[in-house]
């Protein structure tokens, strides 16, 4: 049995989720640099533009990795979710 490579030729070249969530995120926090902004400022923003997974919960691991790669830390400013329960929660800042 052939494999699509073999059928189609080329180079998979689909970016994932993760990847483009990365790259707005990091846009995002670089224009907002120093300001507080919300998780869902930014997933709201980024459904604007497209970018929608499946579930909205997967922008967690995006904003967990792009702290940890110091893109962003944790605001002392607190919003309330909009599209939760309405609960406070801390924003973020870019770096």
């Amino acid at each position: 049995m052939k494999t699509q490579m073999e059928i189609f030729g080329g180079t998979c070249t689909a970016r994932s989720f993760e990847q483009d969530a990365a790259g707005f995120l990091q846009a995002y926090a670089k224009r907002h640099k120093g300001r507080a902004f919300s998780a869902e400022d930014v997933t709201l923003a980024a459904v604007d533009a497209g970018l929608s997974p499946i579930d909205l919960r997967s922008w967690g691991k995006v904003f967990a990795q792009a702290a940890r790669d110091g893109f962003i830390r944790r605001s002392d400013v607190l919003f309330r979710r909009s599209l939760g329960n309405g609960s406070l929660t801390p924003g973020w800042v870019g770096v």
